[in-house]
């Protein structure tokens, strides 16, 4: 599911003008030698609740087809946007937004749920010397909290009878 996420949210950043090769993952240390602008991208751990819920039944003439939901799965991403523009970043993180979609079908045909959670912008403090404040790189960032929600499921299949023959006894002696 991680590919997935990472598919869905690289699409979303380079409709929102970023280049695909530019979405990473996160990186122990911010450092000069990684380019900005960038977003990079951190999983947390998945979280499991059962349900047993019926999804879907399917009939044929010879098998019925049951789909059950097992589990709800939520995955939490952290995407945190890099730049060195502040005009930048607030208008990227508009279209970044705009261009996520509400979902999309993963591998197996299950509806997955793309949710913008919230987001928090983050600016390193001032470094001043007395009353100047000393700006050597500017910095900025957009930290977004985005949900993926999807289901594991299993479809049972159940053979039917196809025809059946009913012998009635004509009530009279058999010889």
């Amino acid at each position: 599911m991680q590919d997935f996420a990472t598919d869905i949210i690289t699409r979303a950043a380079q409709q929102a003008g970023l280049s695909p090769d530019r979405v990473i993952a996160q990186v122990k240390k911010d450092n000069l030698t990684l380019n900005r602008p960038r977003l990079e991208l951190q999983f947390l751990p998945e979280s499991y609740t059962r349900s047993g819920r019926t999804l879907a039944y399917e009939r044929t003439k010879t098998e019925l087809v049951r789909k059950r939901e097992l589990y709800t799965v939520r995955l939490s991403v952290g995407a945190n946007v890099l730049a060195e523009d502040r005009a930048w970043l607030s208008a990227f993180c508009y279209g970044f937004v705009a261009a996520l979609p509400a979902g999309a079908n993963d591998s197996r045909g299950n509806w997955v749920q793309v949710r913008a959670e919230k987001a928090t912008f983050g600016k390193p403090p001032d470094k001043r010397v007395g009353e100047a404040v000393i700006e050597v790189f500017s910095k900025v960032n957009q930290l977004f909290d985005l949900t993926f929600i999807w289901r594991v499921t299993e479809e049972r299949v159940q053979a039917l009878i196809p025809t059946f023959t009913i012998k009635t006894s004509t009530g009279g002696q058999d010889g």
